[in-house]
Parts: C-alpha cells; structure tokens; sequence
C-alpha cells in the first residue's frame, strides 16, 4: 500500500513540475516577443504601452544627447518623431549618428517616450557607391 502512495506523490510532484515548467516556458516566450514597426505604426498604436517594439526610423539631425549613462536621441519617419531614451548597458554602435538608420528595441511609455534597452545602427554612407570624380567619365569604373 505504501508504494502505491508513493507513486501517486510523485505522479503528483511530477505533474506539478511540469505544469510549473510549461509556465515558465509560455510566459518567457510571451515577455521576450518583440512586435517591429516603424515610427508612424508604433504612434497609431492604441495599446503600445502594453507590448515590447522594434522600432525603426532615422535618427533626426542634432538630437543625439549623451549624459550621466544615458543617451536620449529622436527617431523621425514619414513626418512622426519619437523621442528615444537608452539606459542599456552594452556601448551603442559608433554609426549611431544623425541621419543613420536606427532601430530601437524596448517600451513606449505612456508620456509618449520610448525606452530602448538595446539600439542597432547602420550608417547607410557604408552602403552606398562613390561619387565619380569631377571630370572623370562614368562610363569607366577606374574613374571610382
């Protein structure tokens, strides 16, 4: 008879483990989802304070701040700025400069702010091909 509560413990220790687990695996699924959007979609959105973004746009010319552990820049995309405070610990990328494209991985706050706890830059100057030179013939690519 003994073995036969011993059993029914751990059926039930067992189950409770592993609904416990099922639960940690659901609800860290649910936190780490991360929604991308631009500027105007995360604006429009009627419940963006609930939920993490990605959100993407250029980094507007002049608002990049950086003091006490904390830079504060502006994100701007089709006319809809959004200001954007970054307290991550990591060092943000060095093409993180006005008119780069940015995104921004965190919480919009209920006073229209948004807190990015990571930021990806790319600095499209990078991507870009050279000008010609003056004079030369852009029929040749050794004038590049």
């Amino acid at each position: 008879m003994a073995t036969k509560g011993r059993k029914t413990q751990f059926a039930i220790g067992f189950a409770v483990i592993l609904a416990t687990l099922g639960w940690l695996a659901y609800s860290g699924i649910q936190e780490s989802k991360t929604y991308y959007v631009t500027v105007s979609e995360l604006l429009a959105s009627p419940d963006a304070s609930q939920r993490r973004f990605r959100v993407a746009g250029d980094v507007a010319v002049g608002s990049i701040r950086r003091s006490q552990g904390r830079t504060e820049f502006t994100l701007e995309q089709e006319g809809k700025v959004l200001q954007v405070y970054y307290t991550g610990t990591e060092p943000l990328p060095d093409t993180l400069m006005d008119r780069a494209q940015a995104v921004a991985d965190g919480r919009y706050q209920t006073d229209g702010t948004f807190h990015a706890e990571t930021v990806q830059a790319k600095c499209a100057s990078k991507y870009e091909a050279a000008p010609p030179k003056a004079g030369a013939n852009p029929e040749t690519s050794a004038n590049y």
